[in-house]
């Protein structure tokens, strides 16, 4: 499967964290509950890891989400914010939050 260069290295920081915790895929899918292909294929990218997955991986290696989540923005390359027009909706809400024309 083909994901972003981001969810890249979200499994990287994935590997990496059990690789900190000298866990093997074998003991973390222990600690987790699941089996070693598991762990693997998120790994791998062969199954997309969801947030709750994350905390349990988090958690199992002794990470805090807040750790994880610090190290994940500082692995992103920072690109110059650039300057757009902000565009115009055609629509608006009122006060009651209905759509209206403008």
């Amino acid at each position: 499967m083909k994901y972003s260069p981001g969810y890249g290295r979200f499994r990287a920081l994935l590997r990496k964290i059990r690789e900190e915790a000298h866990l093997s895929q074998s003991a973390l899918a222990e600690k987790l509950g699941r089996p070693q292909t598991f762990v693997s294929k998120s790994e791998l990218g062969e199954r997309r890891v969801d947030f709750l997955e994350t905390l349990e991986f988090c958690t199992a290696c002794g990470v805090t989400v807040a750790q994880f989540n610090k190290r994940l923005e500082q692995a992103a390359p920072h690109k110059q914010a650039q300057s757009r027009p902000k565009r115009r909706s055609p629509r608006k809400m009122d006060s009651e939050g209905r759509l209206t024309e403008q």
